[in-house]
């Protein structure tokens, strides 16, 4: 089952994976106006104990900007610190050159090995 946190210029999809993986696919744009959205969201999707990684796949998402790649940075050192992992599974486009810059991607596992 797929749940959707909708709103107006930021989508948040989500189903829960085996062994303790909540998937969630971010559509839209994250951004300065979004950011709070961002940060709450996938804070509310870590908040289960038993959700032991976050996969997330920015592949819909149509823009990232530095607020939003913060506010991603922040709930991975938040996840971290309560033992969970942040991973990014799939970009392209903008937010794929986004976490090139400066090699961010790899904070996230991004990309994949394979």
């Amino acid at each position: 089952m797929v749940t959707t946190v909708d709103r107006t210029v930021l989508r948040t999809d989500y189903h829960d994976g085996t062994s303790g993986v909540r998937h969630v696919t971010l559509t839209g744009e994250a951004d300065l106006a979004t950011v709070g959205q961002l940060e709450d969201d996938l804070a509310l999707l870590l908040a289960p104990r038993w959700v032991t990684r976050l996969a997330v796949d920015l592949t819909a998402l149509r823009h990232l900007d530095c607020a939003a790649l913060a506010a991603l940075l922040a709930v991975r050192d938040h996840a971290t610190a309560r033992g969970q992992q942040v991973v990014i599974t799939a970009a392209a486009g903008a937010p794929e050159r986004v976490l090139a810059l400066g090699d961010i991607g790899r904070l996230f596992d991004y990309p994949p090995l394979t």
